[in-house]
């Protein structure tokens, strides 16, 4: 059972990667479109800053979920950890974590409000409803408090097939597969 889980959060982070990509890739795309339109012709594209907006949104929480999974949030380091004796490291690494999952348990549940809320509202240029924009909020919290408990807990949540994955040199079935190495 614990196995499947970890195989499901790595699956869920390749979608997200992938998603990210995709919308950067759109973020991309429709803002130059729209420059071009607006200078080059006096038009442009209603619906371009609406969309634009929920891309970026959508783009920073998921890559706030896959910072803390990869643990590259911002750090200051005052001591080497070389020089730090290994209870006081794990005691930082353990109130790091608490931390990541208090913000991410308010994310969860504040944002599950929010998103709640703003699905009765409707966005004006493309009429879709506003809660689309905050939809990720509850999705990259869950992510975060997973990552969180398993540091917590010590569980090892890599997977190799992930990473060859990620860097493409293995198949997808490697990773719905659970093989490794």
């Amino acid at each position: 059972m614990g196995r499947k889980i970890v195989a499901f959060f790595n699956l869920l982070h390749i979608v997200l990667v992938f998603l990210a990509k995709i919308m950067m890739a759109a973020m991309v795309l429709i803002i130059f479109a729209n420059v071009v339109l607006r200078y080059g012709f006096n038009s442009g594209l209603m619906w371009s800053e609406e969309v634009a907006l929920l891309l970026a949104v959508w783009f920073i929480f998921i890559a706030m979920a896959l910072g803390v999974k990869e643990n590259l949030h911002i750090n200051i380091t005052l001591i080497p950890a070389a020089r730090m004796p290994k209870k006081a490291a794990r005691f930082l690494d353990i109130l790091k974590s608490l931390v990541i999952l208090v913000v991410a348990t308010v994310m969860l549940l504040h944002g599950w409000k929010l998103v709640g809320f703003t699905m009765r509202s409707i966005m004006p240029a493309t009429q879709w409803p506003a809660g689309l924009l905050y939809a990720i909020l509850p999705v990259s919290a869950v992510v975060m408090i997973y990552e969180a408990l398993t540091d917590l807990l010590g569980i090892d949540t890599n997977d190799e097939a992930v990473d060859r994955f990620l860097s493409g040199q293995g198949p997808l079935r490697d990773v719905l597969g659970g093989r490794h190495g």
